[in-house]
């Protein structure tokens, strides 16, 4: 690294700026198109080049980063073949509303480059990825350049949070700098609250309701937001149930009423008011007409608070209130500006007290439900969660891309810290995987620059499909190259089970009546994720017992500590139809 240099092309000033925007690290490949930015990156005291072996786990990496620090992560590809490779991770960085700036280098035909002939790689950037992202650009001269990055980094943060997509001309990262003053732009963000009639409308409703109930999904992306609904739940005494995307709600607070399908409508009981925070509902699946529903999103189509997003969005037809806003201070304006009398107090006291013996039956349920798996010495759901949660340490983090075991861990750990579970609510399958490690960069950035060790170790749990689909031999050598304490548990049962339901329920059920699984099967070779592992010299373990995972958990814990990445190859039977 060279610690002074003078500027002199127009890929430093794009590196420059990046660093005076409060950039640490950039995540990416490299390719032909990109040499000057790299050339650039090269000499800049302080950036940090994050280097994955595909694009796909790279920007999924820059999403990780960018969820876990609450900050616009960066990622940099190659022309129209690597913005073509990392169509999945921009999905899943869309779904979770990640603030994302993605840099992919450009040619223009005919235009001259130095010494290299490949200016005839030109293609359509923006028209692939358009409809995932917020804002994006073809950055076309010298005198927009710095006009586009600060366009891009401020739409990144503005809510909802997304994806800015600049193309950058191989040709201007080449020319000679001029010596112009850089300039950046400090960004203030408005927050958004509904007027004060409405304010007062909501109060009403709540505390005209017998039976209030919260339904969250992204509303803990915001990790400042946490406190508030929290506050806001025990304040008018209403349950929460959450589609955990997010640590949207610590699961031993005793206002917490358990986890929700991802897509199905959950159970209401005797419900009359519901509020949904950043929680879509599905076209036709909706609600019961009897019940009152106030919608708290924070974009008027709410494409991504539903799984797997869609055009048309989340439906609206049955609620009474429909506000975009931003959470955290909308829901502090309602209870500043609410008043509750004496009798309504007593009301929503005996309220908390239902809640609270709800609650406590869950947890003695969910409990059980472990101590029974476990007794069996069995590698279930709830045995898999039950275990990791005995050996969880304050500070860890948990990026679950599994499917089918995913609730029945999430209700064994218990998680409290917001900004410590990150998952994958695209229905891209892979994401995940690099996820992690860009996690795990943002929640020890500074112990990370400084190389003093002691750090907090993130968890990436999966399938053994999802594994695959995200790359996972590219995340391996990323984790092993750069230190990185990722502890990586494969569930492995040769099977991709979760797709076995849609079978069960075609029109003339011929694969369900004959118990045809070569659909789902991927089994026969079995993979070997811990010889995978051993291949890029990572720590791994194969377990097929609870004692076994307990003990490779605890090892790795240790080495993660270090920042020496980590495998636990969970071998289940493989999936069988009943």
């Amino acid at each position: 690294m060279v610690e002074d240099y003078e500027i002199k092309t127009l890929a430093q000033v794009l590196i420059k700026s990046l660093k005076l925007y409060g950039n640490n690290f950039i995540f990416g490949t490299t390719g032909a198109g990109m040499a000057e930015i790299q050339d650039a990156i090269s000499v800049e005291k302080g950036l940090k080049w994050i280097q994955a072996l595909h694009e796909f786990t790279a920007v999924s990496s820059a999403e990780g980063y960018a969820l876990a620090k609450n900050k616009t992560g960066i990622a940099l590809v190659d022309r129209i073949v690597g913005t073509q490779n990392s169509i999945g991770a921009l999905y899943s960085s869309y779904l979770n509303m990640a603030p994302l700036l993605v840099l992919a280098s450009r040619d223009i035909p005919g235009t001259h480059l130095l010494n290299d002939p490949t200016s005839h790689y030109s293609s359509k950037h923006l028209q692939v990825i358009e409809p995932w992202v917020k804002w994006s650009n073809n950055s076309q001269s010298e005198e927009m350049m710095e006009e586009d990055l600060s366009k891009a980094f401020f739409i990144t943060q503005l809510e909802p949070k997304g994806i800015s997509f600049l193309t950058l001309r191989h040709d201007l990262m080449q020319k000679a700098y001029d010596g112009l003053e850089l300039k950046t732009k400090k960004f203030y963000y408005n927050k958004r609250l509904p007027d004060m009639d409405t304010v007062r409308k909501i109060g009403d409703k709540i505390l005209a309701s017998e039976h209030p109930e919260i339904f969250v999904s992204h509303g803990g992306r915001n990790m400042e937001y946490v406190k508030t609904m929290v506050d806001f739940a025990s304040h008018f005494g209403i349950g929460v149930k959450e589609r955990r995307y997010f640590m949207s709600f610590p699961l031993h607070n005793e206002m917490h009423l358990g986890f929700v399908p991802r897509m199905y409508i959950p159970e209401t009981g005797n419900d009359d008011l519901l509020l949904l925070f950043e929680f879509g509902i599905l076209p036709g699946n909706a609600f019961p007409i009897d019940i009152d529903i106030i919608d708290f999103s924070t974009e008027f189509v709410r494409r991504r608070d539903i799984y797997s997003g869609g055009d048309y969005g989340s439906s609206n037809l049955f609620n009474s209130i429909d506000i975009e806003c931003d959470l955290g201070p909308t829901l502090e304006l309602i209870m500043k500006k609410t008043h509750i009398d004496s009798k309504t107090m007593e009301s929503i006291a005996n309220r908390r007290e239902d809640i609270k013996e709800r609650h406590d039956k869950l947890m003695s349920d969910i409990k059980n439900m472990a101590e029974k798996d476990m007794e069996s010495g069995k590698l279930t759901d709830n045995s898999i969660g039950f275990i990791l949660n005995s050996h969880w340490e304050s500070g860890m983090a948990l990026v679950n891309g599994s499917i089918r075991y995913y609730n029945g861990i999430n209700q064994q750990i218990k998680l409290e810290q917001p900004g410590t579970f990150f998952s994958n609510p695209s229905g891209h399958l892979g994401s995940p995987v690099g996820m992690a490690y860009g996690a795990f960069i943002a929640r020890n950035e500074e112990n990370y620059l400084k190389q003093i060790g002691n750090y907090k170790p993130v968890v990436c749990l999966t399938g053994d499909g999802d594994a695959i689909f995200g790359n996972i031999t590219s995340a391996l050598w990323s984790v092993k190259h750069y230190g990185l304490g990722v502890i990586y548990i494969i569930i492995n049962n040769g099977s991709w089970a979760i797709e076995w339901p849609y079978f069960e329920n075609t029109t003339q059920k011929y694969i369900k009546n004959s118990k045809d699984t070569q659909f789902i099967d991927i089994d026969a070779p079995r993979m070997d994720f811990a010889t995978i592992a051993k291949g890029f010299n990572v720590d791994s373990y194969t377990v097929k017992t609870t004692d076994e995972l307990a003990i490779a958990f605890q090892k790795a814990i240790k080495t993660a500590k270090k920042g020496e990445p980590s495998l636990i190859d969970v071998i289940l039977p493989e999936y069988k139809p009943d």
